[in-house]
C-alpha cells in the first residue's frame, strides 16, 4: 500500500507595504510632477493665446499723436474693423524735440491676422512701428482717400502675434508638458523598481533569520 506524504512548502515571509522603501508617497510626488507640468503648460498656452494688446491713443487719418518709440519697443497701429476690407495705412514719425531720427521701421502685417476685441469693438493690427533713438515721436498715419475714413489707434501689440512667436510659445508649452510627464513617469518606475528590490531583500533577510 502506497502512503502519500504531504510535503509542507515553506511560505514566503510576508512583507507589508509599510516596510518597503522608498515610501509610497513618492508615487504621489511623481504624479504631482506630471500633473503640475501639464497644468503649467496649459497656463503657458493660455498666456500665448490671450496675450493681450492695447489700443492706446485713437486717431483719425492724418491726425498727429505723440507716442514713445524705441528700437526694441514696438507700437502697433490698429484699425477698427467696420467691414470686410482692410485699408492700406502708412505712417510717418518725427522727433518731438526736433532731433534727427536715426532709424525708423514700419512693418506691415500682411499675412498676420492680429485681432483685439474692446468694448464689443473688433480691431485689427495693421502694422508695427519702431524708431531710434528711444524717445517721444509725433506720428501721423494716412490712408487712401477712398471710402469712409477708418478709425485708427496706436497702442501696444500682443506679446505673441506672429505665426513664429505663437509656434515658439506652443512648442515651449508642449515641451514643458512632455518633460514633466517623462520625469514623473521615470520617477514612478524608479520607485517601483527600488520597492521591488527592497521587498526581495527583506524576504531574504527574514528567511535567513528563520533558518539561523
Amino acid at each position: 500500500m502506497v502512503t502519500l506524504h504531504h510535503v509542507a512548502m515553506p511560505l514566503s515571509p510576508v512583507v507589508t507595504p509599510v516596510e518597503l522603501r522608498p515610501r509610497r508617497i513618492w508615487f504621489i510626488i511623481a504624479g504631482l510632477v506630471a500633473v503640475g507640468g501639464v497644468l503649467a503648460a496649459a497656463g503657458v498656452m493660455l498666456f500665448v493665446l490671450r496675450s493681450g494688446g492695447d489700443l492706446g491713443q485713437r486717431l483719425a487719418p492724418s491726425q498727429a499723436v505723440t507716442v514713445h518709440l524705441s528700437p526694441t519697443d514696438e507700437k502697433m497701429v490698429w484699425v477698427e474693423e467696420a467691414g470686410e476690407s482692410v485699408p492700406d495705412v502708412s505712417c510717418d514719425a518725427s522727433r518731438v524735440d526736433g532731433q534727427e531720427v536715426l532709424e525708423s521701421h514700419e512693418v506691415h502685417l500682411l499675412s498676420e491676422n492680429v485681432q483685439l476685441n474692446v468694448d464689443n469693438e473688433r480691431w485689427r493690427g495693421l502694422l508695427t512701428l519702431s524708431a531710434g533713438p528711444a524717445g517721444w515721436y509725433e506720428v501721423s498715419c494716412r490712408t487712401p482717400g477712398v471710402g469712409p475714413a477708418p478709425t485708427l489707434s496706436i497702442g501696444d501689440p500682443p506679446r505673441f502675434y506672429g505665426a513664429r512667436d505663437t509656434a515658439l510659445g506652443s512648442l515651449a508649452a508642449f515641451g514643458l508638458a512632455g518633460i514633466s510627464v517623462i520625469i514623473g513617469g521615470v520617477l514612478a518606475v524608479v520607485v517601483a523598481v527600488r520597492r521591488g528590490l527592497h521587498r526581495v531583500r527583506l524576504r531574504q533577510q527574514s528567511t535567513d533569520a528563520n533558518h539561523g
